[in-house]
């Protein structure tokens, strides 16, 4: 299968050590601007570690490197070593589709209160109602302004640049699809859930959404159903219903007793099943098919 979203790729310029530049500007920006909000943080709170910083403090320095670091270098290096417009990664026309958007978005937000559903109806006792609104609204507002921006800047770098980077160099579809998330996952590696119920049952998780996402974008075109369901998804997690040793502990309205790696797994198989067929009937042809528009210069 040949993707549109991927006819994109062939445009500005491309040899290999642009996208090496371009990466390593992206890192070097998010551990410069990691390093300088922690740094803030540790002056504000007179202390190093970490799980002793209020949930609110510890979601902004965890998520403000995302766009002033990470979003930040994608845009320059692709403005000055590939000569391509930021838009470029969304889809050929450069356009966002607010609509795929949006129907992803809340597909997958209904898909997650549904499974928490079931499973609250066959165990009630493991989820407990815990809105504290003094707490949870400030965390909401800054949750709903950041999240998005985390998630889009995650989406831009590995289903949009490395995706089109590994996509134009004939690998072949399998190799685009799966390469971009097996880095997604091992990047995920470090998160506390992993190091409390083991990788095996928590890594086939990151790299699941990672495949999902992957071929959300190359089937619909663009990457609009990808940042609608990765927005959807943390801002679920932060907001609605948290677990303990979660990736970021929130004051959300929900928590769990207890987390079941291996229902969570098998939760999210069933989800993405569901999630898949349903936006594989909603498109078609017609919708694939994103007419490229030429911003840069071909190789």
């Amino acid at each position: 299968m040949v993707s549109s979203y991927l006819s994109a790729a062939h445009e500005g310029r491309h040899e290999a050590w642009r996208y090496v530049a371009t990466l390593a500007l992206v890192i070097w920006l998010f551990i410069s601007v990691s390093f300088f909000f922690s740094l803030i943080a540790v002056i504000l709170t007179g202390s190093t570690d970490l799980n002793a910083f209020p949930p609110l403090l510890l979601l902004v320095i965890a998520l403000l490197p995302f766009p002033l670091g990470g979003l930040l270098g994608l845009i320059i290096g692709l403005r000055l070593f590939h000569h391509r417009p930021l838009l470029a990664l969304i889809n050929p026309a450069g356009r966002v589709r607010w609509a795929y958007f949006w129907r992803s978005f809340g597909l997958w937000l209904f898909l997650c209160g549904l499974s928490d559903a079931i499973l609250w109806l066959i165990n009630p006792s493991n989820y407990v109602w815990a809105a504290d609104w003094s707490r949870f609204l400030p965390y909401a507002v800054v949750a709903i302004l950041l999240i998005p921006l985390q998630t889009s800047t995650e989406e831009l770098i590995f289903r949009g640049y490395l995706t089109q980077w590994i996509g134009r160099s004939r690998l072949g579809y399998w190799v685009t699809l799966i390469l971009p998330n097996l880095i997604f996952a091992a990047l995920h590696g470090l998160n506390p859930e992993v190091q409390t119920y083991g990788a095996w049952l928590t890594m086939p998780l990151y790299f699941g959404i990672g495949v999902v996402l992957s071929w959300a974008t190359l089937h619909s075109g663009g990457l609009e159903y990808a940042l609608g369901m990765h927005a959807a998804n943390n801002l679920y997690a932060a907001l609605v219903v948290t677990f303990p040793a979660s990736a970021l502990p929130s004051p959300a309205l929900v928590h769990m007793r207890t987390y079941d790696p291996v229902i969570g797994l098998i939760s999210f198989v069933l989800m993405a099943t569901v999630y898949l067929f349903l936006l594989s009937r909603r498109s078609n042809t017609r919708e694939q098919t994103v007419e490229p528009t030429h911003t840069g210069r071909a190789e």
